[in-house]
């Protein structure tokens, strides 16, 4: 099963975390920075890593963009930047970039020029932080919650023609929360059907699995087999 590719352009504490994350999920990550020093901090935990003007359209051709399945987008201050290097990768035909923003004007500018999603970063933190701050107990749910991961996963090999009683049964500590077609995740914002027990995987479909950390990382590595 091949790793899913994504190139991470900027490493502020967004990106940084970012390229955490994703390596504790076994994606082959590629990174850009202008710092040496930001490079240094997350080469450990990439495929490949560059110090360069990500902004740049050949820099980004330089280090292999053009290959990715997905980039991210995550100057924290320079905008011009940010529109630039978003730009650059639709150009590319990047099927999926994700951009940090600051506010909606800077959200419509960047879906403009072929972001496929803005991430609004304060404005998420408010939305996770309101419960906690409403309900003491919330608190806790959310920290149990955060136990659970939810990840997006293409069907590939031998899940194919099954259905998701046959994925239970293989996979107790995962379930499928939903799915889409290939087409549907094309569209950049597709919205998850909710899979019946005698539903059967497709080619090319998306699952969308919940289960414990441990259980899903095993899963990723490994695939069904």
């Amino acid at each position: 099963m091949q790793k899913k590719r994504v190139l991470v352009v900027g490493l502020g504490q967004l990106g940084t975390s970012l390229v955490e994350q994703l390596w504790d999920a076994h994606v082959e990550i590629v990174a850009v920075d202008e710092s040496e020093a930001a490079i240094d901090a997350v080469k450990d935990k990439t495929s490949a890593s560059f110090v360069g003007d990500g902004s740049n359209p050949q820099v980004l051709e330089g280090i292999g963009a053009r290959n990715m399945d997905v980039a991210v987008v995550s100057f924290a201050e320079n905008f011009e930047a940010s529109v630039l290097a978003v730009s650059s990768l639709a150009q590319m035909k990047i099927p999926t970039i994700l951009a940090r923003g600051a506010d909606e004007r800077q959200a419509t500018v960047l879906r403009a020029v072929g972001a496929t999603r803005v991430v609004l970063v304060e404005k998420e933190m408010g939305r996770r932080l309101a419960p906690e701050v409403l309900s003491p107990a919330s608190s806790e749910l959310v920290e149990y919650a955060s136990s659970f991961r939810v990840v997006p996963w293409v069907a590939t090999g031998a899940i194919i023609g099954k259905t998701v009683a046959d994925f239970d049964r293989r996979h107790s500590e995962i379930n499928v929360l939903g799915y889409w077609r290939e087409d549907a995740a094309r569209s950049g914002r597709p919205r998850p059907v909710l899979p019946t027990p005698d539903y059967r995987v497709q080619k090319g479909d998306t699952l969308l699995l919940i289960g414990l950390h441990d259980a899903v990382e095993k899963f990723l590595a490994e695939g069904w087999e």
